[in-house]
């Protein structure tokens, strides 16, 4: 129990707060800031009466070394230690202990390895190392500038375990390093790992860097290959992913082969850095997302063979990775820099209290993730780590991508540094994220879903106007769509159409939409149908109409996996836990719907392949495109340049004939056509229908 006679918090260079409990109070007592070889008394400025307790503001001219230990003492020689309160959120803190610098962690080489942590409020730190036989060492670190704290070791320490032993506000701690590059199972201690030994990727894809040119499938590295009746031989892990020539028990392709058959550009991987949730070591007795961040430059070790050894999970990442760009496959991150799974316990946090989170006027952390604590992305070596951690996997590990989760509590100016690095690194990098606008006041940095105008153009935002409009509302399941029977607002759609960039509708330029139907949140579209019509036929229909409407739209196509053979989680619309029966790749799907997928890949094959899918200015849209609305709610889109394509997006069973200009010829339906004269045409079911002008009669 905590026997303190008051408590007493750093606030700013010249300012402290003490908080006394109402039954030690005593008005005429003194108060003296100890420390240091100093006694410096205390001006009072003023108390308030909280209740139960006494809070004192108190002012002092001095200056405080902050890795020194300070105490309170008052006339009755009653003292309490001096803890960092709201100091570490002040801009003069931020500036003084921005260290600039690349080399925080460890820095490896066989002579010795210098070992940097950052935490200017410190007042010691101790250097817990492991040797290979797990005998343990202890070293002082040095205090150097910045509040960073420094070690060299001699000696060859590759393999060796190792973590901190850190004195902050009263108690020592052991603390993960922020900046570490490997781990053992479960995050218990970091490794020193010789990265010149890891697996040397040899291969890179062939990637303009216009995302107009990315059709991204997203998927899990788990659901992927978690299907119990498919012989993958590593399931659940970044080996199986890779696997070459699986089928399915018809003989389809499967795995790897398939995401090569479809012909999509970017695979984004939900979650891959260190997360929490999951028993490393018994991983099928647990199922998470992994959007619980703990270790930001380390791979999750639950996809390894072998979690407990230092390399196997960058090794087999690697590989992964590798793999998929021999095939001409980029790999999109998911990266989580908006929260934390453990405030209390992340590194940073120890380190250097109430520093890494936004809070409000009382100093509890803000709530706006939903996850109990928001990172405050624009404070200096906050923005470092990202920033870092980023350039490390574009780096280290060759990502061609980073989609960022709840990019709209992530403030503009790290968007855009970021930005600015990683094209330095790769200018075929591709960088999005969900830039939902979630108000809170105390988030004055924040990046909104119409911050796209404040980012690099470059950015991309996923857009819900489209989701919401195509497919209907995400939170009322029975509301629907266009492509789900609301054709009350038609020119909305037309919007969404145009990646909604015509008269600048959202975004700048038609590159910033991510244009999506589903996702791993939310129902699926196939289970928001199940809501609104038991007909499977019609549903079918719908949604590769949908499907059809995401990648032949202007902007970014965005698939969830197994959406092109109408994936299903049983209605579950949040399955972050759910388990691998809810979330796997259910590739029983992929035999029995084997045409629609083919007339996915047709569409692939079409929007790779016609320039007029890739418009990117406003000026470009209004000149080359036309949209006609029909009175049954279909809509006819001609893009008059040099692709001289029309398509036809017909939302209703509503039978119909439309005139098509002689010169064009029928190149994709989804429903087979005929012409009564050449020209004419009976269009009966919903669907997608591609004409072309020319003689050609392919793509």
């Amino acid at each position: 129990m905590d026997k303190r006679p008051f408590y007493c918090y750093l606030d700013s260079f010249d300012e402290l707060t003490i908080i006394i409990p109402i039954k030690n109070y005593q008005d005429n007592l003194e108060y003296f800031l100890v420390g240091n070889e100093e006694i410096i008394k205390l001006k009072i400025t003023q108390k308030i009466n909280l209740g139960v307790e006494i809070k004192l503001i108190a002012n002092f001219d001095a200056y405080i070394d902050l890795s020194k230990v300070y105490f309170v003492e008052n006339t009755k020689k009653q003292m309490a230690e001096l803890y960092t309160g709201k100091i570490v959120r002040t801009e003069l803190f931020d500036n003084i202990y921005n260290y600039k610098k690349h080399d925080l962690g460890f820095t490896y080489t066989q002579e010795g390895t210098k070992f940097k942590i950052w935490s200017p409020v410190a007042k010691y730190v101790k250097l817990e190392l492991v040797d290979k036989l797990g005998d343990i060492k202890y070293y002082d670190l040095e205090n150097k500038i910045a509040g960073v704290w420094r070690a060299f070791i001699d000696g060859d320490l590759e393999g060796y375990k190792y973590r901190y032993l850190v004195y902050v506000n009263g108690k020592e701690q052991s603390v993960l390093d922020p900046y570490a590059k490997a781990s053992d199972a479960n995050s218990e201690y970091n490794f020193v790992v010789d990265l010149m030994k890891t697996y040397q990727m040899q291969y890179k894809p062939d990637f303009s860097g216009n995302p107009l040119d990315a059709i991204i499938y997203e998927t899990s590295v788990r659901d992927f290959t978690s299907d119990e009746n498919i012989a993958f031989k590593n399931k659940k892990k970044y080996l199986g992913f890779i696997e070459e020539n699986i089928k399915t028990p018809n003989g389809f392709s499967a795995g790897i082969d398939y995401l090569v058959e479809l012909g999509i550009t970017h695979v984004q991987l939900m979650p891959i850095f260190d997360f929490e949730g999951i028993d490393e070591l018994n991983p099928d007795s647990q199922y998470n997302w992994g959007y619980n961040p703990s270790q930001y430059f380390i791979p999750e070790g639950s996809y390894s063979t072998n979690p407990n050894d230092a390399y196997s999970r960058i090794n087999e990442l690697k590989m992964m990775i590798d793999q998929l760009h021999k095939r001409n496959i980029s790999v999109v991150m998911d990266v989580v820099y908006n929260h934390v799974y453990d405030a209390v316990n992340f590194s940073m946090e120890k380190l250097v209290p109430g520093y890494p989170y936004h809070v409000d006027r009382n100093g509890i952390n803000t709530n706006v993730s939903g996850c109990s604590n928001d990172l405050a992305t624009h404070r200096k070596m906050l923005r470092k780590l990202i920033i870092e951690s980023t350039h490390f996997w574009a780096s280290e590990y060759k990502v061609d991508g980073f989609r960022f989760d709840l990019m709209g509590l992530i403030d503009y100016e790290t968007m855009n540094e970021l930005m600015l690095e990683l094209h330095d690194l790769n200018p075929q990098i591709i960088v999005y994220g969900e830039g939902w606008n979630m108000y809170s006041s105390n988030l004055s940095d924040r990046m909104a879903h119409m911050g796209s105008k404040k980012v690099m153009p470059t950015i991309g935002f996923f857009n819900d106007k489209f989701r919401e409009t195509i497919k209907g509302s995400t939170f009322n399941p029975k509301e629907p769509g266009y492509t789900t029977g609301n054709t009350n607002n038609l020119e909305t759609v037309k919007e969404m159409i145009l990646g909604s960039a015509k008269n600048r509708y959202l975004f700048k330029y038609s590159a910033q939409s991510i244009n999506y139907v589903e996702c791993h949140d939310n129902l699926t579209f196939f289970d928001k149908c199940l809501y609104m019509t038991e007909n499977m036929e019609s549903i079918y229909r719908q949604q590769l109409l949908a499907t059809s409407m995401v990648i032949l739209s202007q902007g970014v196509p965005f698939i969830h996996s197994g959406q092109e053979f109408y994936r299903t989680k049983s209605l579950d619309e949040n399955s972050y836990i759910s388990g691998d029966e809810i979330n796997k790749v259910d590739w029983s799907l992929r035999e029995k719907h084997f045409d629609e997928i083919n007339f996915v890949k047709e569409l692939i094959k079409i929007r790779k392949n016609f320039n007029c899918f890739k418009l990117k200015a406003a000026s470009d849209l209004e000149a080359k495109t036309d949209i006609v609305s029909l009175n049954s709610g279909s809509l006819l889109v001609h893009y008059n340049d040099t692709c001289n394509l029309l398509l036809v997006f017909k939302p209703t069973s509503i039978e119909e004939t439309i005139i098509i200009p002689e010169e064009y010829q029928l190149l994709l339906a989804s429903e087979e056509l005929e012409s009564k004269d050449g020209s004419e045409y009976c269009l009966k079911e919903i669907g997608t229908y591609i004409f072309r002008k020319g003689d050609e009669a392919n793509v």
